[in-house]
């Protein structure tokens, strides 16, 4: 596995936690691909977001003073696929993240996304 894959894997990560902690669009765009999904259970009901809505709820739930609180807990590549496993705090809850990512023409794109709400 190429250095540079888990570096550029590692910065689109980056900009997908500080995209959704400050509300940054044009992070969020370029971390995730335009056909993505966002799937979890939020408050007993499945939610299941594409792009747009889950960019415009991390726009209305920005924090632009927060710091991002992430880790890396398993990063896995394969050719031109990885997955990951990202604890992080975000809007006062806890959070595990598994992450799709997929290599394209725009570079390393997260297609899925699933999270799961740590208990306090």
């Amino acid at each position: 596995m190429p250095t540079n894959d888990r570096d550029d894997i590692e910065a689109t990560l980056r900009d997908y936690m500080e995209g959704m902690t400050f509300g940054h669009r044009q992070r969020l765009e370029k971390a995730f691909h335009p056909k993505m999904s966002e799937i979890g259970y939020f408050q007993g009901a499945l939610l299941w977001n594409d792009r747009s809505q889950f960019i415009a709820m991390c726009e209305d739930m920005a924090a632009p003073d927060a710091v991002p609180l992430w880790k890396i807990l398993n990063l896995t590549i394969a050719g031109d696929i990885a997955s990951a496993h990202i604890e992080d705090e975000w809007a006062g809850m806890s959070f595990d993240d598994f992450l799709l990512l997929v290599r394209g023409d725009e570079g390393w794109q997260i297609v899925a996304k699933t999270f799961h709400i740590r208990a306090a």
